[in-house]
C-alpha cells in the first residue's frame, strides 16, 4: 500500500552531500549549512498488476535514524534534531496541492489555512509547514514519518516524473534531515499511519504486563483519540469546544485560596537536603515593622491589610515617591526600587513624609495625589536654568526649577503619533505589532512571526506594542525600555547617538514624517508665504510653541535645499514618499518630509520641560 520511491537525481543547495543507500534512502553528510534544501527527483510507475489506472492519494516522508548522524539522528544539528520548514512537490512540472498533513510525533494536525510559506511572509500557501523533531526528548532515537494527503488523487497510467523539494530554513544549528526516504501510497485513510506517536509504537511492542502505569495511560489516551468506536463522542466534544471558542471568553490562570485559616508554613532543610527536615517555620512579617493582628487572616487579604495599616510607614512613602519620579524624572529618594539600608537618602525627607500622610488622608487616591503635585508651585516653575544654578545644582535635586528630562520610550512614540495626527485613540484590546526591522524575531526553535499591523492598529499607543522578552521592540530598547525579563521599577536614562539615528531612520519615524508633511501641506492654505506658514505650523505641532525667526530661517533653508535636490531627482522623491500622496506635488512633499523628520528628532520634541 506504500511504495518506496527510488531517487534518480538528488542535490542540496547548501553543499550537503546526499548518498543513496540500499533501502533507497538518502544519507546526508559533509557540509552543515545554516540554510538548506534537498531536491529529489524520482519516477512513479504504475503497478505492473494493475488492471486500471493506479492512484496515489498520499506522499510519505520518512526521517530515519543512522549511527553516522549526531547522536543517531534523525536530524543533523548537534542534538540530532531537525526542522522541516515546508515541502514543495511537482508532477510533470505542475505543483501538487496537499489537503492535509500530519506526523507521528504526537502533535495535533495543522490546518490548511494556516500553512506558512517562508518566502512570502504572511501569504497563505498550500505547502505544509513546520515539522519539528526534538529528538532529545526521546529515550531512544526513533524513525519518524510525515504523511501529506493530496487534495486530488493522482492517476498513474504511465511513468510520471516527481520532484520533491524539502526546505530547511529555520537557520541556527543546521536543522536539516540526516536520512530521508520518500514513498507514495494509495489509501483511503492515509492519516491512520501517523495517528499513533512514534514513541508509543515501542510501547505497543512490549507485552502488556511489561508496560508502566504511565505508558498504559498514554496508550489509553491515544486510543480514545483514534478509535472509530468513539468518533461520535469526539465530534460532539469538538463542536462544544468550537462553540466555547466562538464566545470569546478570556481565560486566565488564577490562584485559589486554601480552605481554613491555618498559617502558611514550610520546613527548613538541614544543609539544603530536601530529605532532612529541621524546624517548621510559619509565614510572618518582619520583626522590625508592626505585627500583623491576630484577627487578620493568614492569606493575601491579611497581607494587603497589613501593608496599608496606618502603622506601616513604608507603603505610602514608596507610592508617593514613585508618583513624584514620574513627574520630576527622579524620586525624592532616587533609588525608588530600594527603600532599604542601602538606598539613597531622601533629598527632602519632610516633604516625602508630608506627601505620604496626605496620600493616606485622601483615601489612597492616586488622582488626588497627582493633582496635589502638578498644582504645586514647585512643579509649575520654569525649567530654564541659569549658569549659576547649573553649577550649583545640575541634577535639580534642590527643586529650584521645573522638571526637565527626556521622556520614556513609549511616550516618544505617542508624542510623534500625536503631532503627526496618526495616533489611534482606541483604548484596550490585544497588543499590536507596528513595523520593526526584518529578522528581529528570527529563531530556529520558534514558528512565531512578527506580522506587521495595518490600519489604525499600526498607530496604537506605545503601551500596546507587543513585547517578546527574547526579541524586544528595538526602537524602544534604544530609548531605555526594558525587555521585561525582570521587574524594573526605575529606568535609568541614557543619551547615545543611536537614539538620534533611530529617530531619523526608523521605518515608523519615516512614515510619521510623511504624515506630518502631508498635514502641514493640507492644513495651511497655499499662496504667498505658504511655505513659511507650513513650517511654522509643523514646528508648533511638534513643540507646542511658535518658532523664533532664527529657527524658522534654518528650517526654510533646509526646505529650499531639499526641494532643489528633489526637483532634480524626482525618483528619489518617489522613493522617500513610498508611493503615498500621489495627488500632491512630490518634490514639495518630499522636502517637507525631511523637514518633518528633523522636527521629530529635535531634543525639545522628546524632552519634558
Amino acid at each position: 500500500r506504500w511504495r518506496v520511491l527510488d531517487p534518480r537525481e538528488y542535490r542540496s543547495s547548501g553543499g550537503t552531500t546526499l548518498t543513496k543507500l540500499e533501502d533507497r534512502s538518502l544519507l546526508a553528510s559533509g557540509a552543515t549549512p545554516e540554510f538548506d534544501d534537498y531536491v529529489i527527483r524520482t519516477t512513479i510507475y504504475p503497478k505492473a498488476t494493475a488492471t486500471g489506472p493506479d492512484r496515489v492519494t498520499a506522499l510519505r516522508i520518512e526521517a530515519l535514524t543512522d549511527k553516522s548522524l549526531p547522536r543517531g539522528g534523525p536530524g543533523r544539528d548537534l542534538y540530532g534534531n531537525f526542522i522541516l520548514t515546508t515541502v514543495e512537490a511537482k508532477v510533470g512540472g505542475k505543483p501538487l496541492v496537499f489537503a492535509d498533513a500530519d506526523w507521528d510525533n504526537g502533535v495535533n494536525k495543522i490546518d490548511k489555512k494556516n500553512f506558512f510559506n517562508p518566502y512570502e511572509p504572511g501569504q497563505v500557501t498550500d505547502r505544509p509547514r513546520g515539522w519539528l523533531i526534538n529528538a532529545m526528548a526521546d529515550d531512544v532515537r526513533l524513525d519518524r514519518q510525515m504523511v501529506l494527503v493530496l487534495e486530488q488523487p493522482l492517476l498513474v497510467t504511465k511513468p510520471i516524473e516527481l520532484e520533491v523539494k524539502l526546505w530547511f530554513m529555520a537557520g541556527g544549528l543546521n536543522e536539516g534531515m540526516g536520512r530521508v526516504r520518500l514513498s507514495v501510497g494509495n489509501l483511503e485513510e492515509p492519516m491512520r499511519l501517523v495517528e499513533v506517536p512514534a514513541a508509543q509504537k515501542l510501547v505497543l511492542a512490549k507485552a502488556a504486563s511489561e508496560r508502566t502505569a504511565k505508558e498504559r495511560e498514554e496508550l489509553a489516551e491515544t486510543f480514545r483519540k483514534v478509535t472509530p468506536l468513539l468518533k461520535s463522542q469526539r465530534n460532539r466534544a469538538k463542536q462544544i469546544g468550537e462553540s466555547l471558542d466562538a464566545l470569546g471568553i478570556v481565560r486566565a490562570m488564577i490562584m485559589r485560596e486554601k480552605s481554613g485559616w491555618d498559617r502558611p508554613s514550610t520546613w527548613l532543610r538541614e544543609r539544603g537536603n530536601f530529605a532532612s527536615r529541621a524546624e517548621k517555620v510559619f509565614a510572618g512579617t518582619p520583626a522590625s515593622l508592626h505585627a500583623m493582628p491576630d484577627s487578620a487572616p493568614s492569606n493575601r487579604l491579611g497581607l494587603a491589610r497589613w501593608l496599608v495599616d496606618e502603622r506601616n510607614p513604608l507603603v505610602a512613602r514608596v507610592a508617593v515617591n514613585r508618583a513624584w519620579e514620574q513627574f520630576f524624572g527622579r524620586g525624592l529618594v532616587e533609588t525608588s526600587e530600594d527603600f532599604g539600608s542601602q538606598s539613597a537618602p531622601p533629598s527632602h525627607p519632610e516633604l516625602l513624609d508630608w506627601l505620604a500622610v496626605e496620600f493616606v488622608k485622601q483615601g489612597w487616591k492616586m488622582k488626588s495625589l497627582h493633582r496635589l503635585i502638578v498644582t504645586s508651585a514647585t512643579y509649575q516653575q520654569d525649567s530654564v536654568v541659569t549658569p549659576s544654578l547649573q553649577e550649583r545644582d545640575p541634577a535639580n535635586r534642590l527643586l529650584a526649577r521645573g522638571p526637565r528630562f527626556r521622556v520614556e520610550a513609549e511616550m516618544i512614540r505617542d508624542l510623534a503619533l500625536t503631532a503627526t495626527g496618526l495616533l489611534s485613540r482606541k483604548v484596550g484590546g490585544p497588543s499590536v505589532m507596528p513595523p520593526q526591522p526584518e529578522g528581529i524575531w528570527r529563531n530556529p526553535y520558534s514558528r512565531e512571526r512578527w506580522v506587521t499591523a495595518s490600519g489604525d492598529e499600526r498607530y496604537r499607543r506605545g503601551l500596546y506594542t507587543f513585547l517578546r522578552r527574547t526579541s524586544p521592540y528595538p526602537s524602544m530598547m534604544t530609548f531605555d525600555a526594558t525587555s521585561r525579563e525582570f521587574c524594573t521599577v526605575r529606568r535609568v536614562r541614557t543619551n547615545t547617538p543611536l537614539q538620534s539615528l533611530t529617530l531619523l531612520n526608523d521605518e515608523m519615524m519615516i512614515e510619521m514624517a510623511r504624515a506630518l508633511a502631508r498635514r502641514m501641506f493640507l492644513e495651511v492654505e497655499g499662496g504667498g508665504g505658504a511655505v513659511r506658514d507650513r513650517l511654522a505650523h509643523g514646528f508648533r505641532l511638534c513643540l507646542t510653541r511658535r518658532p523664533t525667526a532664527a529657527e524658522l530661517d534654518r528650517l526654510m533653508a533646509l526646505y529650499e535645499q531639499q526641494l532643489a535636490n528633489y526637483q532634480r531627482d524626482p525618483v528619489a522623491a518617489g522613493r522617500l514618499l513610498a508611493g503615498a500622496n500621489r495627488e500632491l506635488p512630490a518634490a514639495e512633499l518630499a522636502a517637507l518630509t525631511l523637514v518633518s523628520n528633523v522636527l521629530l528628532n529635535l531634543d525639545e520634541m522628546v524632552t519634558k520641560q
